[in-house]
């Protein structure tokens, strides 16, 4: 009798960036609109379960950008008993993207949120580099 087996790959295609800023997620959320002229919108909040069962759950906001395919997710890394991506301790901030994004959309994005005053850092994360990526699975 032959035995098959099912091997499955997740997809992590989207674009990552570290926020570092001492801010409420509302007045975060809302620069970042700003700066960025998108609309995100606070959700449900994101939640993660740990092998144990303990329930982790994260501030979340959302905006979809049909006119030029990108989706905007902010969410806080740091949430009840835990972080979504523990090795990026200094990120208080997750800004995902998916869909069309370009290496020169990153770049203005991360020039653009420099320039914010409540902010004090904006880095590029590299997904791959992530032991916790399937965190970001949604």
């Amino acid at each position: 009798m032959k035995v098959l087996s099912l091997e499955s790959e997740l997809d992590y295609d989207f674009k990552l960036i570290g926020v570092c800023c001492h801010m409420k997620d509302y007045r975060l959320c809302w620069e970042v609109n700003r700066s960025l002229s998108i609309s995100l919108k606070r959700e449900e909040n994101y939640t993660l379960y740990s092998k144990d069962s303990t329930e982790r759950t994260f501030p979340f906001f959302e905006f979809e950008d049909k006119e030029n395919g990108v989706d905007y997710y902010l969410m806080k890394n740091r949430g009840t008993s835990g972080m979504i991506i523990p090795e990026e301790g200094k990120a208080d901030y997750l800004l995902l993207l998916k869909g069309k994004v370009e290496k020169d959309l990153m770049t203005t994005i991360c020039k653009k949120l420099q320039k914010v005053d409540v902010i004090l850092t904006v880095y590029p994360i590299i997904v791959d580099s992530l032991k916790s990526k399937n965190n970001l699975i949604f």
